[in-house]
């Protein structure tokens, strides 16, 4: 079982380093040597764990939907399971902490991935089901925050989510590489908040078809 341990333990290892790659250069700055040599290990030591680059590659995407999901995981928890407008608080903050470390290496790290994902159908599968949970989740936070207090339109509900995510994707990406202005998770609130009420007005008076996400 130590033996077993240590195995999972330098699998670990290895996939934070090609993350932390991943962030300062880019998917060409990964290769099994220069995670050794960041490491200290051995040369050969990545190599022996995974045989062939893509694999690598995989492994670290694997690494960032762990992370990814443990967060989620958290968010729901610590909201209590979602009462009011405590999940969407939720959200913002998690989102905030992209600008620190290690989040905001690992958000870069995500972004480069999903680069090579856009090309490669077997990277691409791993990410699949992250962006499901993160819907069905957004989808849980704007349920929460309808006007009237009350269960809205469940259309309504998916286009909400639709407008919040895209808004947090691209607020993300400028929160990694230092782009964005927000300094505090309230005030990210408030502009999800300003998404959902914007897209609700929009629906009441033009009621959007089939041909909207």
């Amino acid at each position: 079982m130590r033996r077993k341990a240590n195995v999972e333990q330098r699998r670990r290892d290895l996939c934070d380093a090609a993350i932390e790659l991943l962030a300062a250069e880019g998917a060409r700055g990964v290769t099994h040597l220069r995670v050794d040599r960041h490491l200290g290990f051995p040369d050969g030591t990545t190599s022996f764990y995974y045989q062939t680059r893509a694999a690598l590659l995989r492994a670290a995407a694997e690494r960032v939907i762990e992370l990814d999901v443990a967060d989620f995981t958290e968010a729901l928890a610590d909201s209590g399971g979602g009462v009011g407008d405590d999940l969407l608080s939720r959200l913002a903050m998690q989102a905030m902490r992209t600008a620190v470390e290690p989040e905001r290496s690992r958000a870069r790290a995500r972004f480069e991935l999903m680069m090579v994902a856009s090309r490669d159908a077997d990277i691409g599968s791993v990410f699949d089901g992250l962006m499901d949970r993160f819907v069905a989740i957004s989808e849980s936070a704007v349920a929460q925050v309808q006007a009237d207090g009350t269960s809205s339109d469940p259309t309504l509900v998916k286009h909400q989510a639709f407008a919040v995510v895209t808004f947090l994707a691209g607020f993300l990406f400028r929160l990694a590489y230092g782009l964005a202005e927000l300094q505090d998770a309230k005030s990210l609130e408030r502009y999800l908040h300003s998404v959902i009420a914007g897209v609700a007005a929009d629906y009441r008076d033009r009621p959007w078809g089939a041909d909207r996400p």
